[in-house]
């Protein structure tokens, strides 16, 4: 049992300070590694800088495209609204008995002038006349 101790004895003894050595090298390359880090993240700060400042600049721009890309779609959304509306007069309009019969009168009176101008010619060439009109 007292060789068990002496062991454990030793054992600690050449343990703790190598342990030590190592935390502490561990600890120093760390503090080697932050140095290293901190300085790399101080030089590169201003062009970081100078790019978010870049960054925010274009977001405005895009921002500005976008508000007149509104207002051209609302332009057009009123323009749309406008001529639907006018189309809905227009169909209104001709759904009425009034227009129906209108279009039936200028469809009588243009077949009749086609017909009279056809009557014409047919007589114009049994006159002699050489189908001129008179």
């Amino acid at each position: 049992m007292e060789v068990l101790k002496a062991i454990f004895l030793i054992a600690a003894i050449v343990s703790v300070p190598a342990l030590s050595f190592f935390l502490i090298r561990l600890t120093l390359k760390l503090g080697r590694g932050l140095d290293h880090l901190n300085r790399t993240l101080d030089d590169s700060r201003p062009q970081v800088n100078m790019l978010l400042v870049s960054l925010n600049h274009t977001l405005d721009e895009v921002n500005g495209e976008l508000e007149k890309f509104s207002t051209m779609t609302s332009e057009v959304q009123e323009m749309l609204s406008h001529a639907e509306t006018g189309m809905r007069s227009v169909e209104e309009s001709l759904r009425s008995p009034v227009a129906r019969l209108g279009g039936m009168l200028a469809g009588f009176l243009g077949t009749s002038l086609l017909f009279r101008g056809a009557a014409r010619r047919l007589r114009g060439r049994g006159n002699g006349t050489g189908g001129r009109c008179r």
